[in-house]
């Protein structure tokens, strides 16, 4: 028997950077039901999709995106300075991570309840054929299963099978090695879609402990406190340390801007308070993502440039980073830039903990 899902979308889309996250996405995509006429909430117009421009012509990858947003941010990935997978950082900005993590069930636990689905999971002690016929049977029903193999940092999503051979989705559609098991670490299997169990107030909750992490909060002294010491001997290290701090932030807290910024989406299903809502939208949007407003995602282009760093570099240092870090003019913007940044996430989260007291 041969079975191949339909309505695929390859990962990462966009600036995806979390494998694991866009591999869901893409899981639940197929898994929800979307197809190219599910419509689509267009959170930059305020409307339905009406295919005024050319980011409408997949509109699948747009639900993906969306999903992505959503899921970031109520794992609360989207609130740090690091990713919780990275070893090379600690201590890691996020509460609930160490060194070592790598996707724990309670992790996976709380993204299962907000976004609705059931799933079983498998190690590399599972047996092959056991592993293999539990996909094989919720294939046929229509869910993929998360893979982790050799790669550990990286997930692949299965999405069909011939016999003992296995389809599987990343940025493309291909085919495992037969030695597929002997490479595994993680399975995923998503069993079937269930209602969404974690409520509005909870979600707030968890950002909120996020965004006040006294690691997080602490990471702005450290920063002032580095640049207040560069040498060259130190130079490119302290440009490799700023750069790779700014990379999570730009992008992270974007996705969750387009989250909250959303009428119709994963965390707009859960809220059961739209004025408060409203409220949470236009301050993610206004401190993250509103252009020429002093907001993150702006911040971060600002940094990147003060660093030399762009597309020519491919977003890495070069010697001219180190360079630019050793002038004190240099210093003083980074200080002033990332002490915006730190004071963005605080007023998302005073405005977080206003609202959870009418909650």
């Amino acid at each position: 028997m041969k079975k191949i899902l339909e309505h695929q979308v390859p990962f990462p889309v966009d600036a995806e950077s979390d494998s694991f996250t866009a591999a869901l996405a893409s899981a639940l995509v197929i898994a929800r039901g979307y197809t190219e006429e599910t419509p689509y909430w267009c959170a930059q117009n305020r409307r339905y999709c009406i295919h005024c421009s050319s980011c409408g012509d997949n509109l699948l990858e747009r639900h993906q995106l969306s999903v992505y947003h959503c899921l970031l941010t109520a794992s609360t990935l989207a609130f740090g300075f690091d990713y919780p997978w990275d070893d090379t950082v600690e201590p890691h900005s996020l509460p609930g991570f160490s060194n070592g993590w790598r996707w724990d069930d309670g992790f996976v636990d709380a993204l299962a309840r907000f976004a609705g689905f059931s799933y079983l999971r498998f190690d590399g002690t599972s047996a092959q054929e056991e592993v293999l016929s539990t996909m094989k049977n919720f294939l046929d029903t229509g869910f993929p299963t998360l893979l982790r193999l050799e790669n550990e940092m990286e997930w692949i999503l299965t999405v069909g099978y011939d016999a003992d051979t296995v389809y599987v989705l990343d940025s493309q559609f291909h085919t495992l090695s037969d030695n597929w098991h002997s490479m595994l670490r993680d399975a995923i299997v998503i069993t079937g879609n269930t209602g969404p169990e974690m409520s509005y107030k909870e979600l707030l909750e968890r950002i909120a402990s996020a965004l006040s992490y006294a690691e997080h909060t602490a990471l702005e002294s450290v920063i002032m406190n580095v640049l207040d010491h560069v040498t060259i001997e130190n130079a490119m290290d302290t440009a490799g340390m700023m750069c790779g701090i700014n990379s999570v932030p730009i992008e992270a807290r974007w996705h969750a801007a387009e989250a909250f910024g959303g009428a119709e989406n994963l965390l707009c299903n859960i809220c059961t308070n739209k004025e408060v809502h409203s409220r949470l939208s236009d301050i993610f949007l206004a401190r993250y993502i509103m252009d020429g407003n002093d907001e993150t995602h702006g911040i971060g282009w600002k940094i990147w440039s003060a660093l030399g760093v762009g597309p020519k570099t491919g977003y890495a240092i070069t010697q001219q980073s180190a360079d630019l870090i050793l002038q004190k003019e240099t210093q003083e913007t980074l200080k002033r830039l990332f002490a915006k940044m730190f004071e963005n996430d605080r007023a998302v989260c005073a405005e977080i903990q206003a609202c959870l007291e009418q909650l």
